[in-house]
């Protein structure tokens, strides 16, 4: 019997069926995105890259924890900064304790009647002396040495680059006060005046470690990159 133009027609009969069960899906047709009715669902291809590149999604990098962030870390050159200002501070420390005991061992007034002074004006010289460089003034003088070496040391530790500076300013006074306080030192008697020479060498021979070790490249970076992050 013939279809009539206006009569409906079946869709399946345009869909060639097979031609062993005469099922039309079975030939591959009717699933969903090319999929056969009747078998799972594939995923579809590049499925790992639907949120941006492989690695990572929403299109980030992954975090790698090894990466390189352009922060210096705290370098060696700075814990032997650190060493080198409290060795410096033990032998001024140390200096200072031997020098108040040679001082007291001098006899002013006969070193001033060695230089050509009368008796009189010897004793008034020694009196001066014995006032400006006595035991209280050489206390008072240690103290404020202990003091500003602690300021250094800590600021150092922080990362101050201040710090830095002013720790140089005192080693190159120190450096330079050491080595014409050498001179002094003969008017002490033995073995005082001995002590005392070797404690100023060793002293010099520090504070020049530290001014090099302070202007080393990883220090210098260090504090430079401490400066920038304040």
């Amino acid at each position: 019997m013939s279809t009539t133009p206006n009569e409906p027609q079946d869709p399946r009969s345009a869909v060639p069926a097979d031609p062993n069960t005469g099922d039309p899906r079975a030939a591959g047709h009717g699933g969903v995105n090319g999929v056969p009715a009747g078998q799972p669902y594939a995923e579809p291809q590049n499925s790992g890259q639907q949120y941006g590149q492989a690695g990572g999604k929403y299109g980030t990098a992954e975090y790698n924890p090894g990466q390189y962030t352009g922060v210096t870390e705290r370098p060696g050159t700075l814990d032997k900064l650190l060493k080198l200002t409290m060795a410096s501070l033990g032998i001024y420390v140390l200096s200072g304790i031997v020098g108040l005991i040679a001082v007291s061992t001098i006899d002013f007034v006969g070193v001033y009647r060695n230089m050509g002074l009368d008796s009189a004006t010897a004793t008034e010289m020694a009196g001066k002396a014995d006032g400006v460089g006595g035991p209280a003034g050489s206390i008072i003088s240690l103290i404020i040495g202990i003091a500003l070496y602690l300021l250094v040391w800590t600021n150092l530790k922080k990362g101050k680059n201040w710090a830095r500076i002013l720790g140089t300013v005192f080693a190159a006074i120190a450096i330079l006060g050491g080595l014409f306080g050498l001179i002094g030192t003969f008017v002490y008697p033995a073995p005082w005046n001995i002590i005392m020479i070797v404690l100023a060498l060793l002293k010099v021979v520090v504070d020049i470690l530290w001014i090099v070790t302070a202007y080393k490249a990883p220090t210098s970076a260090w504090f430079t990159q401490n400066q920038v992050q304040r």
